[in-house]
């Protein structure tokens, strides 16, 4: 079976974090890296500063050998648990979520780890981020 590792990031840049790890992981294992985003709601960039950021981050993960997945969605844990049914990924790799975020979000470790016993669930705890810009 080859190896698939997903990168689960959102629009921030502790995500660097996540794709080095999970580049970490696909090198250990021997696997490809994916790396995935998917935007909530209608509107791409909330923020002037997260195409720029977004860009960053896909650049980065493309130099380390990583394929590229951007999707858009409202529910973010049945998108991420598709994905990983079609491309048939065997490692995931998420950062760690803050209490306050909505239960809808916090929910997909859980939804995860329910759903795939198949796959090895990589969470990167939230102490281990630093901020880059600081």
């Amino acid at each position: 079976m080859n190896k698939k590792v997903l990168v689960c990031i959102t629009i921030q840049k502790n995500s660097h974090r996540l794709i080095s790890e999970g580049f970490n992981i696909a090198r250990a294992v021997n696997g490809s890296l994916h790396i995935l985003h998917i935007r909530k709601g209608e509107t791409v960039f909330d923020h002037a500063d997260s195409s720029n950021l977004l860009a960053e981050l896909f650049t980065y993960g493309s130099e380390l050998g990583g394929e590229i997945h951007f999707l858009c969605s409202e529910n973010v844990s049945e998108t991420i648990s598709n994905f990983i049914i079609e491309q048939k990924i065997t490692e995931v790799v998420i950062g760690e979520t803050l209490d306050n975020v909505q239960e809808s979000e916090s929910n997909v470790y859980e939804d995860l780890s329910n759903k795939f016993d198949y796959i090895h669930l990589n969470v990167v705890p939230r102490e281990e981020f630093r901020q880059l810009d600081a």
